[in-house]
Parts: C-alpha cells; sequence; structure tokens
C-alpha cells in the first residue's frame, strides 16, 4: 500500500528530460514567427514557471495579441515533434518506479500544461500506458496549473468519491506546487527538473525529491 493512493504526475521535468527539445523549438517558433530568439537563460527563466507556451510566448513579447500567439504555438507544435524524437529521454529509474508505484496499488495520473496530443504520443512512444491510468493534460477549452480548476472540473470527476489526503501532485515548477496548494492537497517538489529552486522553496512543499527513485520513500506507509 501507499501513503498516497493517487498520484498526480507532472510530466515535463518530473518524468522527462525534456528542455534540450523544448527550447530548440522555441527557438525555431521564435524565428518562424519573425522575432529574433531569446537566449536559452531567458527562455528557461519563463520555463521555470510551469505556464503555457502562449503565456510564455506573451511575457517575452507583451505587446504580441492573440493572434501573434497563437501562431507562435502553431510554429512551435510543428518543430517539437521531430525534437522530441531526437532529444528527449527519461530520467532514470522513471519506469521501476511507476512499476512499483502501480505494484503498491496506486492509480497514477499525468497532469501536464503540456499539449494533451504530444503528451499522449511521448508516453505511448517510451512505453508508460501500462502504468498511467489517465493524462490530463492541456486543451483549449480548459484552465490549466496552478488553477484549482483543473482539480475540480478536470481530477475530481475522475474520483469523485476520494477525500482530498489521498492525493499527492509531484512536479517540479511553482505552478505545480501552487496547484496542490490552491487544490489543498499535498505536493511534492522534484528538485532535479526545470523549476525555479528559490520559487519553489518559496512555496514550502510538503515532500521534497532530489531523484525520481527518492518518490517511493515519500509514498511508503
Amino acid at each position: 500500500m501507499t501513503r498516497f493512493p493517487i498520484i498526480l504526475l507532472d510530466y515535463d521535468g518530473t518524468l522527462a528530460e525534456t528542455q534540450p527539445a523544448i527550447l530548440r523549438s522555441l527557438k525555431e517558433a521564435f524565428e518562424a514567427s519573425g522575432y529574433e530568439g531569446p537566449s536559452s537563460d531567458i527562455l528557461k527563466k519563463q520555463l521555470a514557471k510551469g505556464g503555457t507556451l502562449q503565456t510564455l510566448f506573451q511575457a517575452i513579447v507583451p505587446e504580441s495579441d492573440d493572434e501573434d500567439a497563437g501562431a507562435f504555438v502553431r510554429h512551435y507544435r510543428a518543430c517539437y515533434p521531430k525534437a522530441d524524437q531526437e532529444e528527449t529521454v527519461l530520467f532514470d529509474g522513471v519506469k521501476s518506479v511507476l512499476d512499483t508505484l502501480k505494484g503498491k496499488g496506486a492509480t497514477l495520473v499525468i497532469l501536464s500544461n503540456k499539449h494533451a496530443p504530444t503528451v499522449h504520443d511521448s508516453i505511448d512512444r517510451f512505453g508508460l500506458g501500462a502504468w498511467i491510468s489517465g493524462v490530463i493534460a492541456s486543451e483549449p477549452q480548459y484552465p490549466h496549473k496552478p488553477d484549482p480548476r483543473v482539480m475540480t472540473d478536470r481530477v475530481r470527476p475522475l474520483f469523485p468519491e476520494a477525500d482530498a489526503a489521498e492525493f499527492l501532485m509531484v512536479g517540479d515548477t511553482s505552478a505545480d506546487l501552487t496547484f496542490a496548494r490552491n487544490s489543498g492537497i499535498s505536493s511534492c517538489w522534484a528538485s532535479y527538473g526545470h523549476g525555479s529552486a528559490q520559487q519553489c522553496i518559496d512555496l514550502k512543499p510538503d515532500y521534497r525529491i532530489d531523484r525520481v527513485v527518492d518518490l517511493l520513500n515519500v509514498v511508503s506507509l
């Protein structure tokens, strides 16, 4: 058995090292959109917030409108599959950890701000489907983390009888930790990921892991 029967797992920076593919695709998308690509440091600071492609673009190009942002997102999504295939890897130990958690009776759900089809493609490519019971990812009609409506509108309908104490949100950015706080559930910070360390520490997560395998210590009874 596990201390948390329902584990919500972020994807980028928590299960998969996607940053090289993301940075490459962002730079290509800025160029395709007619803008000079920002430095990697600037992009990493935006990625650390854990938002969406649109919020990232509009933060860097504040004078842009929704049409500009939409074009940027389309360019990015056209570039990303190739970069993802060539550069993304799972963090060490992911499959064995998922297997152990599943064996302890945990229900594992991916909860990501990444574009839903992209998350599904990546899960399929890495063969994670055997351990994952559901995928909740970014879709235009739904809010995204840290909005607590992600919990009420998307997570809760899957587990209508579950108590808040049964959930653990595992993620690497302030968006994940703030979502957990907003939703009244426990949080676990994946310190090895893409988030800003100081921002995440300031949010006082309930748990911290420095490697994927450390999650087994967090959930053990």
